[in-house]
């Protein structure tokens, strides 16, 4: 196994650790970055043990967190390989006990990702990729299982998973039409509060398709690596490839994407 690979599996099990303690006690300092965007104590404290052990096994390696942006770990300079990591996905599913919660995490060098991993650390489950070896699933003493997209359905006979803001949002407004575009044509629609772990569920085969208009990319760099290793496509909305720079994602099969890209092909923003 690669060996940041292997690390970003093993941070994943710490992160699940801490998360399912903090989940347990239901005791949580929350802070408000923005109109119903909150952070715990425990997504600080998660991305700060994963600062701690990757600056230690790689320094010079650079971490681009949810909660702490992007800096250069170690006293040593940059080099080419970059950690995008989401300590805690789904805070607001967390704080309210709600078992949708996910850490991504994902290893970029040179600017592509190269492997990725979602832990759900309230199921236990965890989605890992490598560039050009597949995704799978990992369970407690039980072998590795092989993802793959769900070819059968259309979007009018699809599952599809999305993020819509709060209405308190500034993006409420500007998100809500193209999200009932998709409502009317796809056979059934799922807004879960943890993005990573939908692209981590298309990648499985369990939701078939996924979109969002406002997406980091902390939240989606690991899953589009997972579902393309899977079979499937990911794309912006226009159906290229400037989703982590325009933070419009599409995700599915080849089909239920290009459809997902046909209805949203109107509300696309150019990435520059």
């Amino acid at each position: 196994m690669n060996p940041r690979l292997q690390l970003a599996m093993t941070l994943a099990d710490e992160a699940s650790v801490m998360i399912r303690h903090a989940f347990a006690a239901r005791r949580h300092t929350l802070s408000e970055k923005s109109a119903n965007d909150f952070a715990t104590d425990t997504d600080r404290e998660v991305e700060a043990m994963m600062a701690t052990r990757i600056a230690a096994a790689f320094p010079g390696d650079v971490l681009l967190g949810e909660e702490g942006g992007e800096r250069v770990l170690g006293d040593v300079p940059a080099n080419n390989v970059r950690w995008i990591v989401d300590p805690l996905d789904g805070t607001f599913n967390f704080v309210h006990g709600f078992p949708y919660v996910a850490t991504s995490i994902a290893v970029e060098v040179d600017g592509a990702v190269q492997a990725g991993v979602i832990a759900n650390p309230v199921s236990g489950e965890v989605f890992c990729a490598g560039k050009g070896f597949g995704a799978w699933l990992h369970r407690v003493d039980q072998p590795p299982v092989r993802l793959a997209v769900n070819c059968e359905h259309t979007l009018a006979s699809g599952l599809i998973g999305s993020v819509l803001p709060s209405a308190a949002s500034k993006s409420f407004e500007r998100v809500l039409p193209a999200w009932l575009e998709v409502a009317r044509r796809a056979g059934s629609i799922r807004r879960t509060g943890a993005a990573a772990l939908d692209l981590a569920q298309v990648a499985a085969g369990r939701l078939d398709g996924f979109f969002v208009m406002s997406l980091s990319a902390w939240d989606a760099a690991a899953g589009a690596l997972l579902v393309t290793e899977a079979g499937g496509v990911v794309c912006d909305f226009t159906g290229g490839n400037d989703f982590l720079t325009s933070n419009q994602v599409i995700a599915g099969s080849a089909v239920v994407a290009a459809e997902l890209a046909a209805v949203l092909g109107q509300y696309a923003v150019s990435a520059s």
